[in-house]
């Protein structure tokens, strides 16, 4: 239902489009024209944009406060950056490391993040300016900068900087990839410097060793943040590449090799190496990913849709068994018929999150971009591997897929430059569709904000859970919409009418999209997640124990209905001089090797599943001797 909502509001937006043509001239006009000059300055352009996402985000801080990690993911990208500001890339194994461990976090060989290093290197840059988080916002603006300096290469200048307001709209400020600690905006970076390169290195008699390095730039930033990935996304770059090498005369091969393919293929060599290196420090062998070993260690669930059930496994502690021997094979089950549901679950949810209503509608214009770019067939190519890979993989959450993200928005700006162009019957109906376009990605994120603000504030969350069960259906809107539309279409025959035009139209359109963004306020699965990590989760204790003199020890200690996805158990990478350790009370181990290790710490116990109780051990009562 909700998808359907979504449809009929993108056909009302392009028949109003059409219908009322040329409308709003008198407002789009002057800002296009200002934004026009600013992309032709193409550097300024790209500086620009990186800091719009700084600016923007930081002035939300007050709604929007610096997130907390709650995910196993998050704590186990902050390791690795505490790591690497040790100027270490892997610890050495704790002595006691069975109360310390933990998911996504290798124990053995090493003590160390089981995922690749490229967010782990961001936040370790957030670190070093005394909020991790602050990596996240800086990685979230170069995103944006690399995502504009990409479509560059692609677009005239006025339409690169349309995509990279675009990308700024959709995933640098309410998105979770900047509102969390998961990542997202590095890989995305990485493609974006590849794919940026590819069409500036086949430019006839343009190739510079400079692109050739930033390809490979790219590359490595791929290979150390989403590695298969990044591989599946590369693989059509560096064909077409080869492709362009060997179609060359031999002294343009020659010239090629020197200028492009030697550059090229020297940083991908120090790429590569790094991941070996890296490879070698923390999970012993060049060619074992750290994820690799968790994986055959713990996971009991298939990782690829053609693998079948795995033998259940016995832990040392009941959420390791609770997560990996039933909440996570619960996710999917093996079988055809589930891989068939679930790649309809992943198309639903993937489309919601990178294109939705507003910038399907740049697609639309495929067909007369293939005729006349064979470069865009090679971006239909990537983009079909990309999610044939995905598919592949039994789990899914949009950061996966952050390589595909840049195919995807420099077809929505091609699609956009050549929808704005089109006439149909008569009437240049691109012009409007793609404003319409741009407004709403411009306002859909700052409605769900909207939705959160709400829920944050106590007296207005009570207001708006009473007033949301009384909102009318989705078609309501969509007639309103719809009867909203008609007014547009009337006022474009003003004379016959005889009425104003300029306050018509400006009701019309402003109706119009508020009237389909309440549609969407009214439902809560919108792929933003601007807040939903109002929940403290471990930071109070963390403040109450740093209110207090002297190093701490903290059991946790879970009860029998524990969510095994929420896990409290994270500790620093030089466990031994953390001012708070946190340790597993697992029932029926013993707590004395700890007591006796750091015998100089206050013990507490912390009970997350019995109200958040946190209260000093007391040892239990010895028995008496017989």
């Amino acid at each position: 239902m909700r998808q359907a909502f979504d449809w009929a509001a993108l056909a009302i937006a392009i028949a109003l489009a059409w219908l009322a043509a040329g409308s709003g001239d008198a407002w789009f006009a002057p800002v296009e024209r200002g934004l026009a000059a600013l992309a032709r300055r193409k550097r300024l352009a790209v500086v620009a944009v990186g800091a719009a996402v700084i600016l923007i985000r930081l002035a939300l801080l007050p709604w929007m406060p610096v997130p907390e990690p709650r995910v196993h993911d998050e704590f186990s990208y902050l390791l690795a950056a505490d790591t690497f500001v040790h100027g270490r890339l892997a610890n050495s194994t704790h002595p006691l490391w069975t109360y310390f461990d933990t998911f996504h976090v290798l124990q053995h060989p090493t003590y160390a993040s089981m995922y690749p290093p490229a967010q782990g290197a961001v936040l370790a840059i957030g670190r070093l300016l005394e909020q991790p988080w602050v990596g996240v916002l800086l990685s979230s603006a170069a995103m944006c900068m690399a995502i504009t300096w990409m479509l560059q290469g692609w677009a005239p200048p006025e339409w690169a900087l349309l995509g990279g307001g675009l990308a700024l709209c959709r995933f640098a400020i309410f998105s979770y990839w900047t509102n969390s600690y998961w990542g997202g905006s590095v890989p995305a970076i990485g493609a974006a410097l590849a794919l940026g390169a590819l069409p500036r290195m086949l430019r006839p008699g343009r190739a510079r060793p400079r692109d050739a390095v930033i390809c490979g730039v790219g590359a490595g930033i791929l290979a150390n943040s989403r590695p298969l990935e990044g591989f599946i996304f590369c693989l059509p770059v560096a064909l077409a590449i080869l492709w362009w090498w060997l179609r060359g005369g031999v002294e343009e091969r020659s010239a090629r090799l020197r200028r492009v393919l030697l550059p090229l293929a020297g940083v991908l060599a120090i790429g590569v190496g790094f991941v070996a290196y890296y490879n070698t420090r923390v999970a012993g062998s060049a060619t074992t990913f750290p994820e690799m070993i968790e994986t055959r260690a713990r996971v009991t669930s298939p990782l690829f849709v053609w693998q079948g059930d795995k033998p259940r496994l016995t832990y040392a502690n009941e959420q390791f068994d609770d997560f990996f021997n039933n909440e996570v094979p619960d996710l999917y089950h093996p079988g055809w018929r589930s891989a068939l549901a679930l790649t309809g679950w992943k198309a639903g949810y993937g489309w919601r999150f990178f294109l939705g209503p507003a910038l399907t509608v740049a697609l639309l214009a495929l067909p007369w971009l293939l005729l006349r770019d064979r470069l865009v067939r090679l971006l239909l190519v990537q983009l079909a591997l990309c999610a044939l890979g995905l598919f592949a993989v039994a789990f899914f959450h949009p950061h996966y897929a952050a390589p595909m993200m840049t195919t995807l928005i420099v077809l929505v700006t091609l699609g956009f430059q050549q929808m704005s162009r089109l006439r149909f019957l008569g009437r240049a109906f691109g012009v409007g569709v793609v404003r319409v376009a741009a407004v709403y990605s411009v306002l859909i994120g700052p409605v769900d904000f909207a939705k959160f603000a709400i829920r944050q504030s106590p007296r207005l969350s009570v207001r708006w859970s009473a007033v949301r069960p009384h909102l009318p259906h989705y078609w309501v809107f969509v007639v309103a919409a719809g009867a909203l539309a008609a007014l547009l279409v009337v006022a474009e025959r003003r004379e016959r009418t005889g009425w104003p035009l300029a306050p018509l139209q400006f009701a019309g359109w402003l109706a119009v999209l508020l009237v389909i963004l309440g549609g969407q306020a009214r439902h809560d699965d919108y792929p933003f997640d601007t807040g939903q990590r109002d929940e403290p989760f471990r930071r109070p204790i963390e403040r109450q124990l740093d209110a207090l003199p002297g190093e701490h020890l903290v059991l946790v200690r879970y009860g029998d209905c524990h969510d095994a996805g929420e896990e409290y158990v994270y500790n620093a990478a030089d466990i031994d001089h953390a001012r708070t350790v946190w340790a597993r009370d697992v029932p029926g181990q013993s707590v004395a090797p700890l007591l006796s290790y750091f015998p100089n710490r206050d013990v507490w116990v912390f009970e997350p599943d019995d109200e958040r109780k946190l209260f000093r051990y007391v040892p239990p009562p010895q028995e008496d001797a017989p």
